[in-house]
């Protein structure tokens, strides 16, 4: 299922699913043909082994390996008389255990309420962007003399390295945007987002400057990389500005919440031509003629000719207009001449009307409605509390009518969660078959799958624990968590139904069961556990990406262990006992 989900997240997770695939296929090959050939040669009996391995049999003979070895054994006999005495006192209150444990998992599930959530987590990169906007009206010099303010001021940072300034990328000279790279993690004792939230400072002591400073995206998506991106949209954009202003005013006031802005630009100096439509049908003028003038003379026209250079054999667009003098200033338009049906040249200004004023720089528009976006950086919240406290806020001030929804990171993070939550189930789904064919019975399966609820309570503790969230990389943990438990189960269950197969009672077969396959469990579990520590730690570039994967896997490896060596054997019982009593109930009926 996993190799399969579709959206973004689905580019991600088909490397890890195939690479886990092919990883246990290959795990599976081994066991099957290379574990039997080597424990053939290396498993002797003790009097052989000592002949054909005398340097083995001298270290393992070493007093500090001797004693090592002895305190080992020592404690795992006392863990396995441990667990023989609990594993009794379960099976002798049984209801007690089933209670206990489904405590336990809704408690677990309660902390995801205030476990946060959020699609990816910040990621130490060592180099971000820098938005910067001048007032509309500023000119190229103007702007630019802003900038470089803004420029000094970052130039100035010790960690700063590299810094590229480019200014109108959008077609807009009242904008820039400047490329950071800082030095690398290892070179530096400042993290970037504490490096990122002093400039947020330091920029705005720069009057008429407003300024955004964005982490770069590692899968796109939105109109800017911040992480909330929020559009509200209606009919009226008058109204909708009023209701920006106002979900503005009141989200701004919460922690965390930095670089709001919005999609709107108003402001923008503009000329209003308005046709006075029955003086110009009484001149016989039409109004695509005195547009496509206007248009021509004072915005300029590319399609009228074209300058070949013969030296260089290349083309160039001209663009033909209005002299600079003759169009300075607005009544300059008014001075046009377009020609009637008739062929006479008639003024503009006869059958227009001229009015300054200003005006939006973009007009957008989200499901074929007007719309603004609202924009905010964060520090120290996580997304899905950010986007919880926004939806609270609308719903207090949107009226019927105009509503909001999410882009970018936001709306990628629902339909991952979607996506994610679907593997999930049906991973489980998958699994019952598998084991219920293995089986060859319906109930067994519940039993083993038992145990991949309670390895979540300890992967969200561990998570909430080490101040970490649930995104993309914890949920990549949880997915692993489905088939490492019910490893754990498979040797319990498949056992007792060996001794039972033997001849030994229920009861006694799970009593022996458990103490028997405890060591294979603690192997592979202290196995696995110790191999993520490492990702846990969080070392190295790009730790804060591996390590909610390693520590939700870690705190689900350890209370499953706990919890499934006590709880499956439980469950085992209820159900074959309830079996049981099934099938003479059945009988009964049959007579």
């Amino acid at each position: 299922p996993v190799a399969f989900m579709k959206g973004i997240v689905g580019r991600f997770f088909l490397q890890f699913a195939l690479t886990v695939v092919f990883a246990v296929l290959m795990s599976l090959f081994v066991s099957f043909t290379l574990t039997p050939m080597l424990a053939s040669r290396y498993l002797h009996p003790h009097s052989a082994q000592a002949d054909e391995s005398r340097h083995l049999a001298a270290l393992m003979r070493h007093p500090r390996i001797t004693r090592l070895g002895d305190r080992l054994e020592c404690w795992y006999q006392q863990s396995e008389q441990w667990y023989r005495n609990l594993l009794q006192y379960a099976m002798t209150h049984r209801r007690k255990v089933v209670i206990i444990s489904v405590g336990i998992f809704f408690l677990s599930m309660l902390l995801t309420l205030v476990l946060g959530k959020e699609f990816h987590p910040q990621e130490d990169q060592s180099r971000f962007i820098v938005r910067l906007e001048a007032p509309v009206d500023y000119s190229v010099d103007e702007a630019d003399h802003l900038f470089r303010k803004a420029e000094t001021l970052l130039r100035q940072m010790p960690e700063t390295r590299t810094v590229l300034h480019a200014q109108g990328l959008s077609g807009q000279i009242n904008k820039a945007q400047m490329f950071v790279g800082i030095a690398q993690k290892s070179e530096r004792t400042r993290s970037q987002q504490t490096i990122m939230q002093e400039l947020r400072r330091s920029l705005t002591t720069i009057a008429g400057l407003k300024t955004t400073i964005e982490d770069i995206s590692l899968i796109g998506g939105g109109v800017r990389n911040v992480p909330v991106q929020y559009a509200v949209r209606g009919n009226d954009l008058s109204a909708i500005q009023g209701y920006m202003r106002q979900i503005i005013r009141d989200y701004a006031k919460l922690p965390g919440i930095v670089d709001i802005d919005t999609s709107l630009e108003t402001g923008k100096p503009e000329l209003r031509v308005y046709i006075d439509r029955d003086k110009a049908a009484d001149l016989g003028v039409e109004t695509a003629t005195i547009g496509e003038a206007i248009n021509f003379l004072i915005g300029g026209e590319v399609e009228v000719t074209k300058f070949k250079d013969e030296s260089r054999g290349r083309r160039y667009d001209v663009r033909a207009r209005l002299n600079p003098e003759d169009r300075r200033d607005p009544s300059d338009l008014g001075r046009l001449y377009v020609r009637a049906k008739d062929g006479r040249l008639v003024e503009i200004s006869n059958v227009i009307d001229i009015r300054e004023g200003g005006g939006p720089s973009t007009i957008q528009r989200v499901d074929r409605q007007r719309a603004i976006m609202l924009f905010a950086n964060l520090e120290g919240k996580p997304l899905g509390q950010a986007m919880d406290e926004l939806n609270a806020i609308s719903a207090k001030i949107l009226p019927e009518g105009y509503s909001g929804v999410y882009k970018g990171a936001a709306e990628i993070m629902g339909e991952t969660f979607y996506y994610l939550i679907f593997a999930l189930v049906l991973g489980v789904v998958l699994a019952y078959m598998i084991l219920a064919a293995q089986f060859e019975s319906f109930i067994h399966p519940i039993t083993v799958l038992i145990s991949m609820p309670f390895s979540f309570v300890g992967a969200f503790g561990a998570l909430l624990l080490t101040g970490q969230t649930l995104n993309l990389f914890s949920f990549i943990g949880l997915i692993l968590l489905m088939g490492l438990v019910k490893k754990n189960a498979i040797l319990l269950v498949d056992y007792t139904n060996t001794l039972r197969a033997r001849g030994i009672p229920r009861r006694e077969a799970i009593l022996e069961a458990g103490p028997v396959r405890l060591k294979p469990i603690l192997m592979t579990t202290f196995a696995m556990i110790l191999g993520m520590l490492p990702i846990a730690v969080g070392l190295g570039e790009g730790a804060e990406t591996r390590a909610p994967m390693a520590i939700a896997t870690i705190g689900g490896l350890i209370s499953s262990l706990f919890l499934t060596l006590l709880v499956v054997p439980v469950v085992y019982d209820l159900f074959d006992e309830a079996e049981e009593r099934f099938a003479a109930w059945r009988a009964r009926r049959q007579r």
